[in-house]
């Protein structure tokens, strides 16, 4: 990809990102928490479909300008499952630390977020984690994400692919979208799932 290409590529995915961001920076306060309990109630319904029971679940604090997470997250504690959530360190990189309600919060020193405090783990940890449930802005039909454009993601995903973790992007079913519709990169890997307000959806990889 030559350089005009490049900037091309990358400003088309700038575009779709804050055509995303928008529209759900106009959704009500009280769409967006109807919404946030519809796909805590799917994301469970997966989880209690599945054939082996989870344990352990890998997932995040939600931004304001994302599908609130906080139903969810309370949601598999009362079911008695473990929830680890990221903590961004350098180089783009993620640990991960246990969550349960009531446990201390900091504002990560690198990036906008929020993040629990306690020991971390490595992806070591995704040995024994069901589910990774992990944002996006867009996914298409073949399970490829629109992310925020940090990396964390991109480069965390890769450490895992070995194991038996499935990963499952949230998205509004407005952003769920057909195949092709954004621009994606070479290292992009697809989810298994896509989980929106109304159906789990399992990524038929080819």
């Amino acid at each position: 990809m030559n350089a005009a290409n490049t900037a091309g590529f990358g400003a088309e995915k700038k575009s779709r990102r804050a055509k995303a961001r928008a529209a759900r920076r106009a959704l009500s306060p009280a769409t967006r928490a109807k919404l946030a309990q519809q796909l805590a109630a799917q994301a469970m319904a997966y989880l209690t479909e599945s054939t082996d029971t989870a344990v352990r679940v890998g997932a995040y604090l939600s931004t304001d300008e994302e599908p609130d997470t906080s139903v969810l997250l309370n949601a598999l504690v009362d079911a008695g499952i473990e929830v680890f959530l990221p903590v961004c360190q350098p180089e783009y990189q993620l640990g991960w630390v246990r969550w349960n309600p009531g446990v201390e919060l900091r504002r990560s020193a690198v990036a906008p977020v929020d993040e629990p405090v306690g020991p971390r783990h490595d992806a070591r940890l995704f040995e024994q984690v069901h589910t990774l449930f992990i944002p996006a802005l867009l996914v298409d039909q073949r399970g490829l994400r629109l992310g925020q454009g940090g990396g964390y993601y991109d480069r965390f995903l890769p450490l895992i692919e070995q194991q038996a973790t499935r990963v499952a992007a949230l998205v509004y079913s407005s952003e769920f979208v057909p195949a092709g519709d954004f621009p994606v990169e070479a290292h992009d890997r697809p989810v298994d799932m896509v989980i929106t307000e109304q159906q789990f959806h399992t990524i038929e990889q080819l």
